[in-house]
């Protein structure tokens, strides 16, 4: 949680005995449960067994003993609660920041924004103070949530708050760090990396000195938002380094939750790399001193890339007894979720496949797509959710495990393939013969079925194909409606393509079109969308984007695009394009058509330039 450090910025009670008492602790800088019950116990005022002394040691205790951000906190008893709420009001509703992050933490979301949109509702004409640091737990429900964006949105609404922030009588540091760090991580998540890496290294150095005991976990999430947008950049050794720092820093303090997490993306950066060997022997090397810890959500991410291992390594003996186990820990209480489930099942359906069980590998392989699948619902009013994480990491996962499927049911088909020589062979009624032919067609029906359902990708080009763009435009465009914001949409046609087509054949049109995707693709942010709209007509979708601001970006894509050299016979090649803004009320299919109008009055005008719709056109 980035803003317990704002939870400590209680109000202070007309008794300043107890505020005093809470201050001077804070000042003392507790490093363990030990040392924060020692101060408490020499503490006069905080020994009491009093209702004010309760819910003061309840938020000195949500600095210590939550590595990951996702261990409950100790709340006062309830008792205790119902005097506070009569007599000290902004004391009871700050507590009730540490009741919201309880329910966000067991995933009780509804209930989660309920208490904190009452504690909003609050602090809004009575403490300043309070609000801003509602409002950024807010944000952090969000991003946890996955709504990246409306996190975004949520935070900004106490930016102007933040200079009179600085001064804030119970916290004097921080305020600004914690809000950069939390703006800073989310555009690490969207894509928007140099502003992340500026706003998180800002943060690091800040909190490398743990002003006023702020929890160790501030600076590691510093780092991990560097390295994340490092990654993202590009920057792969830069990344890693990032990430060995993690490591070390973690092993420093002891955190060892972190440094599994750190591990895992150790080990994925060698798998990304190629380095399956270095994987492998990363494994080996921690796999004793990891099962000795305490089943957590990050040590079961570790035990099912060590399950990967085994199966690469064909280690099926091990790998089946580390398979039970995984079960047992996924089974737990703890509430693991279904994207530990999915990446689970994946790797059990090529063992199944490796050990020659294809039906059980099938079903393996179905579970992951299902668990995969199920990580887009969510709790809020929308039933889909596509935010950039989801949009990358598990969309394009899903796209393999599709592929994986098919693979598999191929080999289920050449399997009923063989059987079926077999069978003919020593067939000797038609019966027989009939019921294999309808068993393979009801087979080739299926695939055929779901191929159609599942496939969101255009097989030439790689990017997003129509439904699946379609699909796409309309959810930016119910969040543009929902949040008020700018949005533009792109209609793009390569000139003269049908010339290249009759020219030089179908095969360099081919090159083309995947060489004008593979650019535009470099081109724009994470959060655009871009796919083949039919033909050489591609559509992209900027939000937050007025359609000024877009022909600019069009403008850059087509200058850079001119230079692209697709072959020896082909090169200088250009692109029309129509641009609409989103207007509340309007359609899907009206937008486009305003696109198509512009993208008229462009080719009207000879081609090779971009041009805004206009009623006036």
């Amino acid at each position: 949680m980035l803003f317990l450090l704002g939870i400590n910025n209680t109000f202070a009670s007309d008794d300043d005995r107890y505020f005093q008492a809470y201050s001077q602790i804070i000042g003392s800088k507790p490093d363990s449960e030990e040392e924060l019950t020692a101060l408490v116990s020499d503490s006069d005022v905080l020994s009491e067994q009093s209702s004010l002394a309760s819910v003061y040691i309840a938020l000195l205790q949500s600095m210590l003993d939550h590595p990951t951000g996702f261990e409950e906190y100790k709340l006062a008893p309830k008792d205790h609660l119902k005097d506070i709420k009569r007599s000290h009001p902004a004391l009871y509703f700050r507590h009730n920041i540490l009741s919201a992050y309880n329910l966000a933490i067991q995933e009780k979301w509804r209930l989660a924004h309920s208490t904190i949109d009452e504690v909003i509702a609050f602090a809004n004409d009575n403490d300043p103070e309070l609000y801003f640091d509602a409002i950024a737990t807010k944000s952090i429900f969000l991003a946890r949530m996955g709504l990246i964006r409306a996190s975004l949105n949520s935070g900004a609404k106490v930016l102007g708050e933040l200079p009179s922030l600085t001064e804030k009588r119970f916290f004097g540091d921080g305020a600004i760090e914690n809000m950069e760090l939390e703006i800073g991580l989310n555009m690490s998540y969207l894509g928007e990396n140099k502003r992340a890496l500026e706003l998180c290294s800002r943060a690091e150095t800040f909190f490398y000195t743990r002003p006023l005991s702020s929890p160790h976990r501030y600076y590691q999430i510093a780092l991990d938002c560097q390295r994340r947008s490092l990654d993202n950049l590009g920057r792969i050794d830069e990344a890693f380094d990032m990430l060995e720092k993690y490591t070390e820093y973690a092993t420093s303090i002891e955190d060892w939750n972190t440094y599994t997490y750190g591990l895992v993306l150790k080990i994925e950066y060698f798998y990304a790399l190629g380095k399956v060997k270095e994987a492998h022997e990363l494994i080996e090397k921690t796999e004793s001193f990891i099962s000795l810890l305490p089943t957590s959500y990050d040590t079961n991410t570790y035990q099912i890339s060590r399950f990967k291992a085994l199966v690469e390594q064909s280690e099926f003996e091990r790998a089946n007894a580390l398979s039970a186990l995984i079960i047992d820990n996924l089974s737990d209480e703890y509430s693991s979720p279904d994207l530990h489930w999915a990446q689970f099942k994946s790797i059990q359906s090529s063992l199944f496949e490796q050990l020659g069980n294809k039906e059980a590998a099938i079903s393996a392989l179905r579970d992951s797509k299902n668990f995969y699948q199920s990580l887009y619902y969510q709790t809020d009013d929308r039933k889909e959710l596509f935010s950039d994480y989801y949009e990358s990491a598990l969309a394009e996962r899903k796209l393999q495990l599709l592929k994986q499927q098919h693979e598999l049911s191929q080999l289920e088909l050449a399997n009923s393939n063989r059987m079926n020589l077999i069978l003919t062979a020593g067939a000797l009624t038609l019966f027989g013969l009939l019921a294999l032919i309808s068993y393979l067609y009801a087979v080739q029906r299926r695939l055929k079925r779901e191929q159609e359902t599942l496939a969101t990708v255009d097989t030439l080009t790689g990017v997003r194909n129509r439904r699946s763009l379609l699909g796409a435009v309309q959810l930016e465009l119910n969040e543009a409606k929902s949040y008020k914001n700018d949005l533009s949409l792109v209609l793009i046609d390569l000139d003269n393509f049908k010339e290249i087509n009759d020219n030089y054949g179908h095969e360099c049109g081919d090159d083309l079109l995947k060489a004008f995707c593979e650019h535009v693709s470099k081109c724009i942010r994470k959060t655009d969308t871009f796919g083949r709209y039919g033909g050489e007509e591609f559509i992209l979708c900027l939000p937050k984007t007025s359609a000024a601001e877009a022909k600019k970006v069009v403008n850059s894509i087509l200058d850079s695009y001119r230079k692209v050299r697709i072959s020896p016979n082909i090169s200088a090649q250009t692109f029309s394009a129509g641009i609409a803004q989103y207007q509340t009320g309007i359609e899907t299919s009206n937008l486009i058509k305003q696109c198509d109008e512009a993208l008229y009055v462009a080719k009207r005008f000879g081609r090779n330039r971009v041009c805004i719709f206009s009623q006036d056109d």
